[in-house]
């Protein structure tokens, strides 16, 4: 529900006002008594013969949900202005005053708890790391060639992760690696990454450390240990499980396509061809090479009608945040703004794994909605060259037609195959 202390009332009209409690009212079957007013009151303020007191509003709105409000308002109200100097002030008094300190605590929780634990499982690497780790090499007396390999599979893994380290990105990209059947590069990252997190994060910050540690195991080739893939119907289950849109959305595109986890947040609005029914990826790294994706007319059909009005309304309550923050800038906004999934990602990951627990009683990986697209065409006699392209392993050959080519023969062919065999997850 809403917390009204979070925003500016003062600058909601007395007309919207109304308009919330017709709402709550109406709509969720709240009583004047439960709103802390009489019968006589709410009367008058609904006749519009009495102004909406802020304190009335405040009661109001928590019956409302963030999404109901926005609905309501066309946008979330302005967010309280605070500067850095109020965030200066709050933590010097929170650090002298042990009550406050509990109240800010409690607070940060309740409305950042997810920002911030998702920060608290994830490492932003530098190159001032990589020297560390360097260094630290090489007063333990290991070889400059054993630490040129060690480094070249540590910023080959760092890149394709945008130089950032979690437990899920982590586990992502190791699958990857075993799918290309890289085993020999898997070995020998799994080592490097192991040395690195052991020689550069666990003085720093043992928590993270472990964490992260422990997330993967070193790879040995003679481990064919594999998790049975979740059925069409358990992944149907699973879709109706996950509770926001934009989840929904990138579950569906996963499944359907076939596409790594990262890859969808790649897209932008220019990338997306709604005549066509393609959204264009454009990523070429060492091993990974993806340049289109297809959908369903039905899943196009729930972009339109459901997402895309949801990722408006996203995008118009959170710029203005956005633009109060510091380090924001406008092209980081506008860059922002152009994503087609502009919400955060650890988020989305998050809620399709607690969908997917309920639905299989086990921990589920995104990578395995990849194996399920790639065995479900092979399954239905779609050839293997075909699936390939589809899921970005095709030779430099086969995507140049794809890179240079708006819409070409290739397009269409690849769309025929698609269509006629690909899993839905909304028929």
């Amino acid at each position: 529900m809403v917390d009204c202390q979070l925003y500016d009332l003062s600058k909601i009209p007395n007309d919207v006002r109304v308009r919330i409690i017709n709402y709550v009212m109406e709509q969720r079957r709240v009583k004047a008594r439960d709103l802390g007013v009489t019968l006589n009151l709410i009367s008058m303020i609904r006749s519009g013969k009495r102004r909406v007191t802020e304190d009335l509003l405040c009661r109001a709105m928590a019956y409302l949900s963030p999404d109901e409000l926005a609905k309501l308002l066309g946008q979330v109200p302005e967010v309280e202005p605070a500067s850095v100097n109020d965030i200066i002030r709050v933590i010097v008094r929170a650090r002298a005053d042990p009550e406050f300190r509990d109240l800010l605590l409690s607070y940060m929780e309740r409305y950042l708890g997810d920002y911030i634990r998702s920060v608290g499982r994830q490492w932003v690497v530098s190159k001032e790391d990589i020297e560390a780790f360097i260094k630290a090499k090489k007063l333990r007396g290991v070889s400059e060639k054993t630490i040129r390999t060690e480094v070249k599979y540590i910023e080959r893994t760092l890149a394709e992760m945008d130089w950032v380290l979690s437990p899920e990105n982590i586990r992502e990209y190791l699958a990857s690696l075993k799918e290309d059947n890289e085993d020999y590069v898997l070995k020998h990252t799994t080592y490097s990454l192991k040395s690195f997190l052991k020689e550069v994060l666990k003085p720093r910050d043992p928590g993270l450390f472990s964490l992260l540690y422990n997330s993967f195991t070193v790879f040995r080739p003679k481990n064919h240990s594999k998790t049975k893939l979740p059925t069409i119907e358990e992944l149907r289950q699973i879709l109706q499980r996950i509770e926001s849109i934009e989840a929904k959305t990138y579950f569906i595109i996963l499944a359907e396509t076939g596409l790594r986890p990262g890859e969808p947040f790649l897209v932008t609005m220019d990338d997306v061809d709604l005549e066509h029914g393609m959204l264009r990826i454009g990523k070429v790294t060492e091993t990974k090479r993806a340049f289109i994706a297809f959908l369903r007319q039905e899943t196009l059909d729930f972009i339109k009608r459901e997402y895309l009005p949801r990722r408006e309304r996203f995008l118009g309550s959170i710029e203005n945040a956005w633009r109060a923050t510091p380090w924001m800038s406008d092209e980081a906004i506008a860059r922002a703004k152009s994503k087609f999934l502009p919400f955060d990602q650890s988020r989305l990951r998050r809620e399709i794994k607690e969908a997917a627990k309920q639905v299989l009683n086990r921990d589920f990986e995104l990578y395995e909605l990849r194996k399920f697209f790639a065995t479900w065409m092979i399954s239905r006699g779609v050839p293997e060259s075909i699936v390939n392209t589809l899921q970005g392993r095709a030779p430099p050959t086969e995507y140049r037609v794809l890179i240079e080519h708006y819409w070409s023969p290739r397009h269409e062919e690849l769309r025929n195959w698609y269509l006629s065999h690909a899993p839905c997850l909304l028929c």
